[in-house]
């Protein structure tokens, strides 16, 4: 964002509590629209992370990789991008159990943050180009494993730092099975060899133009104080209950964000500047909700951070355990 006709609002209100309920009058839904924008990594070696995510997954960097951030998406032409990578500024940031991914045991990283972040490809061909794309690469990631969760066929891996990522294709939305207002989600085995029908004689070579970041999953210490942040405040909907873990949305789709207590319930809060998410985005579609919802989340005595600009007003907010959220609105919305 331009600097110079920026201009900083910083609300700050004891961050106390959550609210266990709401009332009727105080129920609030993010509306049509909403998308899930930029998600930012903390690195332990910038260069490393680059060459895997450009050499390995196909993006594109977008602009100048500076010595501590770089910014990829899907095209180097497009000014809109999927992640930021921000190299940790002293050797005390780096989680140690990170870096060599051969020696990681991850249950033992007990404090709230990234499971992982997933990536949207918008059609099956590509989904399959990439699954050959990995099996020819094998010895540069690790597989974290392969599923068919019913409204999706997902791949998932590990980058350099043992960041979760999944990269996945959603079925068409008219497969989705509802019952009320939960949509029928499962963990079975993928279809390997009928994925692989659908690749192209071309293979994977890049990120194709329409991906997008289509959901995060986050470990956190407590479900209900993450469904009251997540669906009572944001506005939300659950859409999805499996042991120990929440699935939240909007619009109709099957989720967006998704919470889970896996490493234990109680464990410690997100660590800024550390190897991990720095944080991720959920874009608005109109500044009327934008203002609805950072009016919501001021009267629940949450810190909120606000930098309005030319282009975009983004709203920084914390979850209960400390992860960071940011919410932006378009200008011209």
């Amino acid at each position: 964002m331009p600097k110079n006709n920026s201009i900083v609002i910083n609300i700050k209100v004891d961050q106390n509590h959550l609210s266990s309920s709401s009332s009727p009058k105080e129920q609030f839904s993010v509306g049509s629209g909403m998308s899930m924008g930029p998600v930012s990594l903390a690195v332990s070696d910038l260069n490393k992370s680059v060459d895997f995510y450009k050499s390995v997954l196909g993006f594109k960097t977008i602009g100048k990789v500076l010595d501590d951030r770089a910014l990829l998406g899907a095209s180097s032409r497009d000014s809109l991008y999927l992640l930021e990578l921000l190299q940790v500024k002293s050797p005390h940031d780096i989680d140690s159990n990170k870096v060599d991914i051969s020696e990681v045991d991850v249950t033992n990283r007990r404090r709230a943050g990234l499971y992982h972040f997933a990536i949207l490809l918008p059609e099956r061909k590509f989904l399959a180009d990439m699954l050959q794309n990995l099996s020819n690469k094998r010895d540069e990631v690790y597989f974290d494993g392969l599923a068919d969760h019913l409204v999706s066929e997902s791949i998932y891996i590990r980058d350099p730092d043992f960041n979760g990522i999944e990269i996945y294709r959603d079925r068409p939305s008219s497969e989705w099975n509802w019952r009320g207002n939960y949509v029928e989600m499962a963990t079975l085995p993928l279809n390997t060899a009928d994925l692989l029908k659908e690749s192209t004689m071309n293979g994977w070579k890049e990120m194709p133009v329409k991906t997008t970041i289509g959901h995060v999953h986050l470990h956190v210490s407590n479900t209900e104080k993450a469904r009251q942040f997540y669906q009572e405040i944001l506005g939300l909907q659950l859409t999805a209950r499996i042991p120990n873990a929440l699935f939240f949305a909007a619009d109709g789709y099957h989720h967006h964000v998704a919470t889970n207590t896996w490493l234990g319930t109680g464990i410690a809060k997100a660590m800024p500047g550390s190897v991990g998410l720095n944080y991720f985005t959920i874009r608005l579609s109109n500044k009327e909700e934008f203002a609805k919802l950072l009016d919501r989340i001021a009267h629940r005595n949450i810190v909120l951070a606000r930098t309005d600009s030319s282009e975009s007003s983004v709203a920084v907010v914390h979850d209960a355990d400390g992860i960071e959220i940011r919410l932006q609105c378009e200008q011209s919305k």
